[in-house]
């Protein structure tokens, strides 16, 4: 569980240091930001070639690279809409950067998704079960990150929310997609974490 959080959290912060480094580098916090997923990437494929056998399997690798990869996007956007505030407006300047360097952050996930990925993938029925655990918690998820939604853009008349343009509402329906991802790697990390502590106790 440990590794998860620390994961998470180097995620987080790096999609919210791209956020707030817009317009201070000379070059496209993006690009920054797909390259190091990029050479992270390139370490663990690295660090699991390594491991060999003992390295992890399959859709273990691919939940990795999820978890990393989605918390960035997540960070990256949720810490620009923050600095934007609740009216967003489409086809301006800030948000066409804000566009550009978040789907260059989701090609660079993309690309280490491939660089990381198993090269002779395999699972068995443990993969399946716990697959469906996470799919589960991630409808859950989901569902109760709508139910917030709804509530306040149902009830709440004024401050922030009621200022919320239609383009921030839907940026914030991705984040709620996002998450749901995220409660799914995360579920099924701790699923395999749980196994692999087991197998430790009971050589």
């Amino acid at each position: 569980m440990r590794q998860i959080f620390v994961v998470l959290l180097a995620a987080l912060s790096l999609g919210a240091l791209i956020a707030s480094a817009a317009g201070a580098w000379p070059v496209r916090p993006g690009i920054v930001g797909g390259a190091l997923m990029v050479i992270a990437a390139l370490a663990v494929r690295r660090r699991w070639g390594v491991l060999a056998d003992a390295a992890p399997g399959s859709p273990e690798r691919a939940l990795w690279v999820g978890l990393f990869g989605n918390a960035v996007v997540a960070a990256h956007l949720a810490a620009t809409l923050w600095h934007i505030g609740p009216r967003m407006l489409m086809h301006t300047p800030q948000i066409h950067a804000l566009g550009v360097d978040n789907w260059t952050l989701v090609a660079g996930m993309a690309v280490s998704y491939w660089i990381a990925r198993d090269p002779q993938p395999r699972s068995d029925e443990r993969d399946l079960v716990i697959a469906a655990n996470g799919m589960r918690a991630a409808y859950y998820g989901l569902l109760a990150l709508l139910v917030v939604q709804i509530l306040a853009l149902g009830f709440v008349r004024d401050g922030w929310v009621a200022d919320l343009s239609h383009p921030s509402i839907a940026h914030g329906l991705i984040l709620a997609i996002i998450g749901s991802c995220l409660i799914d790697a995360i579920t099924r990390l701790r699923a395999y974490a749980a196994d692999a502590d087991a197998a430790d106790a009971n050589p």
